[in-house]
């Protein structure tokens, strides 16, 4: 892990899980240069922060208030920044997912984002807040995303940013959760719930997948970050969370227009969302947006004004590109590929 206090950090989750094979032989070599670059020039690091949550409390510094899981490890404290005068130990962002019950395990399945799951989803969450309205409260802050209040216990810090756990086994979470008995038995109640709901069973008749559980993440109280970088990120709810830590926040369409960058987190969760998700966009356009509107440009600055780079990708390796890496005489391979190889 990277301890970095200082520089320009890139998160760019699910770079080293892309299906490049979907991709023609020399893409990755002959058109992404700046990656390349990174990645040929950069020291490697042993990294353990492989959720978002993990990767930006490390980019961040943040010292939480929360305590530690059984793994020694908690989510991100988002759910307090949409609701700032709520006793924070009671709140958490929850989003509708399909739960597939594999033969040792269940898999966390995402429910794609339209009008019409999202208002499947709006009609099931809605008759749900009514019948445990002694046990929660339930608003919605965004198409398909909640929060939600617990009324008479804290809530479980230890879940993650649902893009970290949509495809995989939840069942260490599902462990995990039984320390915090009142939030299991809930939990499995809006199970049961959710899967007799008649919507479902219209759903399943056309072919749907059953809004049948939910992923709730983001309890506890508001870190304190040790560092204070300009923020370039596109998604809302972490553009929020930056906010109430008193972070300024871009777009990231806005590094095309600066020509000096400081300390800065630069977040693009574009490529994990359409490993995912599935988004609607080629692999090989959305690397190419990638490296021209942020790869390129980032370098091109970082070559006015020599700074560290830190690229975090939630996998085994972090690269860390020093000022004076570009004096080097003698270059590793740089391919995507090849770095995928290696740490495989």
């Amino acid at each position: 892990m990277i301890v970095a206090d200082r520089g320009v950090q890139i998160i760019l989750p699910g770079l080293f899980d892309l299906p490049l094979d979907e991709l023609d032989t020399d893409f990755v070599s002959t058109e992404l240069p700046a990656l390349n670059r990174i990645l040929g020039l950069s020291t490697p690091h042993k990294n353990d922060d492989f959720t978002i949550d993990a990767m930006l409390s490390s980019a961040l510094s943040l010292k939480s208030k929360n305590a530690s899981s059984a793994t020694g490890a908690a989510g991100l404290a988002m759910a307090q920044a949409h609701a700032a005068d709520e006793d924070p130990s009671r709140l958490l962002l929850v989003e509708a997912i399909h739960l597939r019950a594999d033969m040792h395990s269940a898999i966390a399945v995402p429910i794609p984002s339209d009008d019409e799951n999202n208002r499947d989803i709006a009609i099931i969450i809605n008759d749900l807040k009514d019948l445990f309205n002694v046990d929660c409260d339930i608003t919605e802050i965004a198409d398909g995303r909640f929060l939600l209040c617990l009324r008479a216990f804290d809530a479980p810090l230890h879940y993650p940013h649902p893009l970290s756990v949509l495809g995989k086994s939840i069942s260490p979470f599902i462990e995990q959760s039984r320390q915090v008995l009142p939030w299991y038995q809930l939990l499995n109640e809006f199970q049961m719930f959710m899967h007799q709901h008649p919507l479902n069973e219209q759903r399943q008749q056309r072919g749907q997948l059953a809004i049948n559980s939910l992923w709730a993440w983001g309890a506890g109280a508001r870190p304190t970050p040790g560092l204070r970088p300009a923020w370039y990120c596109d998604d809302p709810l972490l553009n929020r969370f930056a906010v109430s830590l008193g972070l300024h926040r871009e777009p990231c369409s806005r590094i095309t227009n600066i020509t000096e960058m400081g300390e800065a987190i630069v977040i693009d969760l574009r490529l994990l969302q359409l490993l995912k998700s599935g988004l609607d966009h080629k692999l090989d356009e959305l690397l190419l947006e990638i490296e021209s509107e942020l790869l390129v440009p980032i370098l091109q600055m970082l070559a006015k004004r020599p700074q560290p780079l830190y690229l975090r990708a939630g996998y085994r390796f972090d690269f860390e590109l020093k000022p004076r890496a570009r004096f080097k005489f003698w270059r590793r391979s740089g391919r995507l590929y090849d770095w995928r190889q290696t740490v495989d």
